[in-house]
């Protein structure tokens, strides 16, 4: 099963040292989903550049995901 990391990128990079196994790519992008909801709970200040970056085994980046604090005007 191949490993993924997820880095949470701000501004500045703290980088995932373990990553976890998934099944697949589509697995671990909803997996950082989950993520971003998490961090965006326990830090709620609004950051635009706040993401998580989804990589792979090789550390090459295949998604990222946006952490959104707040809900949108539109929303």
């Amino acid at each position: 099963m191949p490993r993924y990391f997820f880095d949470i990128a701000d501004g500045h990079r703290f980088i995932d040292p373990a990553g976890h196994e998934f099944d697949d790519d589509t697995a671990a992008i909803e997996k950082a989903k989950i993520i971003a909801i998490q961090v965006s709970m326990d830090r709620p200040a609004v950051d635009p550049t706040r993401h998580i970056v989804v990589l792979d085994s090789h550390r090459n980046e295949i998604s990222t995901i946006a952490v959104y604090s707040k809900p949108s005007a539109a929303e």
